[in-house]
């Protein structure tokens, strides 16, 4: 009895082993099959670094349908020619409901950060921009004022307009060939000067939420409902 009872224990193991160690491989293929998928998608030059979350994942590959799924991914837009080139980003991907591998997939939500440095924002700019602390940035501009030409230096805290997913600067300040301007003429010149930066083209469809300016570049808060991923 006790050799047969050492048996069935030895059995239940050796089964709940293979069951885990299976259900990890098919979990670190299919992490593999998704980074491969999203790569040419996200333009980065090496596979982004995916990690499918909850166990087991069996259950999930039955249903069609992960729980949740984590990526990390640095230089976007590098490989295919993207107007807007990330530095990093990491993202949280929920409910991602694929039939086919992730070659297409229904991502109900997904929300994350990204890293915009500042020699991208400064080719999206026209013009050199740089920190310059205190969660401000500072902005190089040639322009023409009263007939002469004259370079402007604008410093100011991003400020995101959310409906046309554009960055300006606000609580702006402007010096012209080492003079600060008045607060209504810099308001007025900044107008006339600044234009814009586009912020469209975020990973997956995301839309940019907020910004925030530090040392390494502009960090932005990202999210997104129900986005199509198609092949």
């Amino acid at each position: 009895p006790l050799i047969a009872i050492l048996i069935i224990v030895l059995a239940f193991v050796l089964i709940a082993a293979g069951l885990y160690f299976g259900d990890r491989f098919a979990q670190h293929r299919a992490e593999q099959r998704a980074a491969a998928a999203l790569q040419p998608r996200f333009g980065t030059p090496q596979p982004p670094h995916v990690n499918i979350e909850g166990f087991p994942f069996l259950t999930q590959v039955a249903s069609r349908s992960i729980d949740q799924i984590g990526i990390v991914a640095d230089q976007l837009g590098e490989t295919n020619e993207a107007v807007l080139a990330l530095a990093h980003a990491d993202l949280v991907l929920t409910d991602v409901v694929t039939d086919d591998w992730f070659k297409t997939m229904k991502i109900s939500h997904a929300e994350g950060t990204a890293l915009l440095d500042y020699a991208k924002l400064s080719s999206l700019a026209g013009a050199p921009m740089t920190y310059s602390g205190d969660g401000r940035v500072e902005h190089v501009i040639k322009t023409r004022v009263l007939g002469r030409d004259v370079e402007a230096v604008v410093s100011g805290a991003p400020r995101l307009n959310a409906k046309e997913q554009t960055m300006t600067l606000s609580d702006a300040k402007i010096s012209v060939a080492g003079v600060n301007l008045p607060e209504f003429t810099s308001q007025a010149l900044l107008a006339a000067i600044l234009k814009p930066i586009p912020l469209k083209g975020m990973p997956l469809g995301m839309t940019v939420t907020s910004i925030t300016a530090a040392e390494d570049g502009v960090r932005l808060d990202l999210v997104g409902d129900n986005l199509p991923v198609s092949s």
